[in-house]
């Protein structure tokens, strides 16, 4: 150690550095499933189990005694916050009555809630007797600020009847008999505003917040029953003075440990950790009277494949950890080996035998563990903190910053099995070299020529032989594994099996394109020093010719390392996007309107676009609509309606749409894929719905190509299109017009499915349904083109159509992609810093191999430097040399890797799509590639200069003569030609 200091120091660091990611990568890839928690969390809310009456039998029977199911369920179990809601609820101000917004009320416990964290970035007020809290916008809506008065009109006749059921059970004889009111009566509350939110961070669905009122649960009845529209008093008091948690319409709860469950990977265990929760809490409260649901979990359930997915990949980057400390510490031990062969020369001619050579390879690989291992378990606490608490700001969770078991397993695996196994090589290398040339100071160890004898007699080609145990061992685990992941329809199993397909493709590709690095080394040579001399571009050439075989290692390091990486990061782009994609597929553009129940009328469908023709002529580009599906508005009552052919015997159920001539100019054109079409008329495809050929044609999938034999043009290809009627069926003909695999908001599938859908001008939807008129039509879907996609114009038009929303009762809902994906874009951001952390960290991990193979390099080339030196080469420009060779070694490695993980990404991004019927995209990771080219430049400088200086200060003489076998000498040896059983030898190791 004290003699070779600078290695010593190398091998810690790279040892500390390895264990540390280990440490630090598993337990933050432990909590990747929790991304998903978040996805699902924006549409169903911070909401593990509700739990609602069941709606059999009469309507008192639909609500809980919150008061007894606490006695039931002891808070051991579970804490449940009671609500009660009242839907279709109106608000307006006291003031100006004209103006009112429809909403949902709910009454809640604000404090249980917040024990459960229900609602985890909302810090709600403490609300008195008669106040209220509404959002933001309807509060501005209504031009009503804190301490102001508004009124509530809420349907109270359920709640108010089953109080006049209790009281008149327990009144005395000479007491009125309370009548029950009518179904939906309405009653009007006063409320005082005593807050407004923008959000109500998870207690809704994201999103929907400004959907929502609430007041405190506790006050509820006493101020309700100040305003109760009875005369009779004595049943105001009683109302006033009813405990309000013994009469509530739902209970909700999470589970108390919901991060550590939600942290499965496994949906399958996530589910029966839930459901045994959820059993907990229904067995004292009995099977049938209780109705109970899981909105999270059924939310989870599409997602759960791109969690076990994510999962995966980022365990594949710990996997990887392990194979890449494993190759550094390997490199270290080679080098090591390469440039202390006198040493080596020596210990043998003293007596060491081949076995003792290896033990002490192993011991130098041993020695810095322990230092390394007990530095890194103490850095990674305050790392971890920090880590933990940028999850709480960026993702709402945080987690415990302690290494988790299995990292520490990992780390022990690290520090211990991997350097034994990085050992055997080295190991090799040390009992097969030849004494003579080991102790041949004069010569120089670079070498440009090698050249192997093989004989034929001796031992046997363990390479090719532990080649084929691998690739059989591999074979066999696919043919047993593979089926027994399909047919137990595990897939996990079967995404390892996958993963591991492709991870094995990156692995053969990385050691083929080896053998191609050399052109892309002279490639990069003629790209980045162009600029420089003839001269020093081929002594750089030059060098990396007779560095090959050194610098291979370290080569492999980097496109391995980088070649996972960017497979990793195209991975989990991929889940992210399909992600978004899914969303975007349910809708036809990115800003759309739709309508809620009953389809919009003709007046809705006049002022929506007056308002967007008068006010925002500059934000939007054009619009369109879509209607509803024929068959559920239809003039005449129908059963059903199908195309078929014409002899019938092909019949597939539809669902037909009528579309504006612009529809595919407006949607989101990502989704549309065009099968077949009739190009002659030059026009769009929603345009040739218009013509007069459109109005003997419709749009149909491409699936209906395939079974009924159709053809674009065929004037014998007609389909009957039949409406089943309660008297006699109802047929048109119809031909195809265009062919679809896919389309913007409406489904075009390849296979059979539940149906097909067919697309249709208005006009003939208009005589497909027995309509009279354009005003009778149902429209369903307002899109909109945003004029140059800028965000602040769809936020402002969003606003807009949110603003007469409210002013309409909320009979539509505008939608706004930029503002749903947010949430999934702020995910990946944050996944994108993460892996551009890995990277850089992973390249200053291979940093360590770069430098010991450059230092050996530049010390073994001391007598070709002092040559170049005399012939006139600057000091500054020998160092430049050096600098542009580990620049070039360090980005030839890290494209090739790159490449290679990015084309297999896209390569499963392909495979997805077969599944998925979304389109392909392909997001190129230039932050990734940007980081990894300036971390290259910083690499290949810092691993150059050092060892470079160290030499080049020496005058040429002294260069000439300089000799990196520790400056150790042999002075004498005494009778050597003893028989071996009684010879000795006397040395003396003297120190210039």
């Amino acid at each position: 150690v004290c003699r070779r200091m600078c290695y010593f120091i190398i091998s810690l660091a790279s040892c500390f550095l390895a264990i540390l990611v280990a440490l630090i990568a598993n337990t933050v890839i432990g909590q990747a499933p929790l991304l998903f928690l978040k996805i699902s969390e924006i549409t169903q809310g911070e909401i593990d189990i509700t739990f609602a009456p069941s709606t059999e039998g009469q309507y008192y029977h639909r609500f809980f005694n919150a008061t007894k199911i606490d006695s039931l369920v002891k808070d051991n179990v579970a804490l449940l916050a009671p609500r009660i809601s009242f839907d279709q609820s109106t608000i307006y101000s006291s003031k100006e009555q004209n103006r009112s917004v429809e909403l949902s009320f709910f009454l809640q416990d604000s404090q249980r809630e917040k024990k459960l964290k229900i609602g985890s970035k909302y810090d709600p007020p403490m609300l008195g007797e008669g106040e209220c809290a509404v959002p933001d916008s309807i509060a501005e809506y209504l031009k009503l600020g804190k301490g102001e008065e508004a009124l509530v009109k809420i349907s109270i006749s359920s709640y108010y009847n089953l109080l006049s059921i209790i009281y008149n059970s327990i009144k005395s004889d000479e007491d009125a008999y309370i009548e029950e009111i009518p179904w939906n009566t309405v009653v009007t509350l006063p409320c005082k505003i005593a807050s407004t939110f923008d959000n109500l961070g998870g207690k809704v669905p994201i999103g929907t917040d400004d959907q929502y009122m609430w007041m405190e649960l506790g006050p509820f009845l006493k101020h309700f029953g100040k305003h109760i529209e009875s005369s009779d008093e004595k049943f105001k008091k009683f109302v006033s003075s009813f405990n309000t948690y013994d009469i509530v319409t739902s209970l909700i709860t999470n589970h108390p440990s919901r991060e550590e469950v939600y942290v499965d990977s496994d949906f399958i265990n996530v589910q029966k950790k839930m459901a045994q929760f959820s059993s907990g809490i229904l067995d004292p409260l009995g099977f049938y009277p209780v109705v109970s649901a899981m909105p999270i979990l059924k939310s989870l359930l599409p997602l759960s494949l791109g969690a076990v997915f994510l999962k995966i990949i980022l365990n594949l980057v710990v996997v990887l950890l392990a194979a890449i400390s494993t190759f550094l510490i390997y490199s270290l031990l080679m080098i090591s080996v390469e440039t202390r062969t006198f040493e080596m020369g020596i210990f043998r001619m003293l007596g060491i035998t081949k076995y003792g050579l290896g033990f002490l390879v192993i011991v130098q690989a041993l020695m810095f563990v322990a230092p390394a291992f007990i530095l890194a378990l103490a850095s990674s606490f305050p790392i971890l903190s920090v880590i933990s608490s940028l999850f709480q700001e960026a993702l709402g969770f945080s987690f415990t910053p302690v290494p988790n078991a299995l990292s520490i397993a990992w780390a022990v695996c690290i520090g211990i099995f991997v350097p034994l196994l990085a050992a055997i090589f080295p190991i090799r290398t040390v009992v097969s070299q030849n004494l003579i040339q080991s102790l041949d100071t004069t010569r120089s160890k670079t070498q440009g020529v090698h050249i192997t004898i093989e004989y034929a007699q001796r031992g046997s080609a363990w390479g090719l032989i532990a080649f084929g145990v691998v690739v059989i061992a591999f074979g066999l685990s696919i043919y047993y594994f593979l089926p027994l992941a399909l047919l137990s329809m595990n897939l996990q199993l079967l995404l390892w099996i996958m993963l591991s397909i492709l991870l094995s493709i990156i692995a053969g590709l990385i050691m083929i394109s080896l053998n191609i690095q050399h052109i892309l080394e002279r490639l990069l040579i003629f790209v980045f020093l162009f600029c420089e001399t003839a001269a020093m571009n081929l002594l750089v050439l030059k060098n990396m010719i007779a560095h090959k075989f050194r610098n291979r290692r370290t080569g492999i390091i980097y496109s391995l390392s980088l070649g996972f990486l960017l497979f990793a990061v195209v991975a989990y782009t991929m889940e992210l996007r399909n992600t978004q994609l899914t969303m975007l597929s349910r809708h036809s553009s990115y800003l759309e309107v739709q309508w809620k129940g009953a389809p919009a009328t003709f007046s809705d469908v006049v002022q929506l676009e007056q308002l967007l023709l008068h006010n925002f002529t500059a934000e939007v580009e054009e619009f369109s609509w879509a209607s509803n599906d024929l068959g559920n508005h239809m003039r005449v009552k129908i059963k059903d309606n199908w195309i078929t052919d014409f002899g019938k015997q092909k019949n597939y159920n539809v669902h037909s749409h009528s579309i504006g001539p612009n529809f595919f100019e407006v949607s989101n054109e990502l989704f549309l894929s065009v099968f077949d079409q009739n190009t002659s008329s030059g026009l769009a495809l929603g345009e040739q719905l218009y013509t007069p050929r459109g109005s003997q044609s419709m749009g149909v999938g491409s699936f209906l190509e395939q079974e009924l034999n159709s053809q674009i043009g065929d004037p014998k290809n007609t389909y009957l299109y039949m409406f089943e009627r309660a008297t006699t069926d109802l047929a048109f003909e119809s031909k195809p017009l265009f062919m679809l695999s896919s389309c913007p908001g409406f489904r075009m599938v390849r296979t059979v499915k539940s149906y097909q859908t067919i697309l249709l001008s208005f006009p003939m939807f208009l005589k497909y349904g027995n309509y009279t008129s354009y005003t009778q039509l149902p429209y369903d879907t307002l899109m909109i083109k945003i004029r140059g996609e800028k965000a602040a114009y769809y936020h402002k038009v969003f606003n807009a159509l949110q603003q007469m929303s409210l002013q309409r009762y909320k009979i539509f809902v505008p939608w706004n992609y930029l503002k749903e994906a947010g949430n999934i874009d702020n995910i990946k951001f944050f996944l994108d810093i993460m892996f551009i952390v890995i990277i850089v960290l992973f390249m200053f991990l291979s940093f360590f191999s770069l430098s010991s193979s450059m230092t050996a390099n530049i010390l073994e080339q001391s007598k070709e430097l002092s040559v170049v030196r005399a012939v006139g080469l600057s000091r500054n420009r020998t160092i430049l040399m050096f600098i542009y060779e580990a620049f070039m070694l360090v980005l030839s490695s890290s494209l090739i890797g790159s490449i290679i993980g990015m084309i297999v990404g896209y390569t499963l991004s392909l495979q997805r799509a077969l599944f998925t019927d979304l389109p392909v995209t392909f997001a190129f990771p230039y932050l990734h590639l940007i980081a990894m080219f300036l971390t290259s430049i910083i690499c290949a400088i810092l691993s150059t200069v050092s060892p470079a200086l160290y030499l080049l200060k020496r005058p040429i003489a002294e260069l000439a003569k300089y000799q990196s076998h520790n400056q150790l000498s042999l002075i004498h040896i005494s009778e050597p030609t003893r028989p071996r059983l009684i010879s000795y030898a006397v040395f003396c190791l003297k120190k210039k």
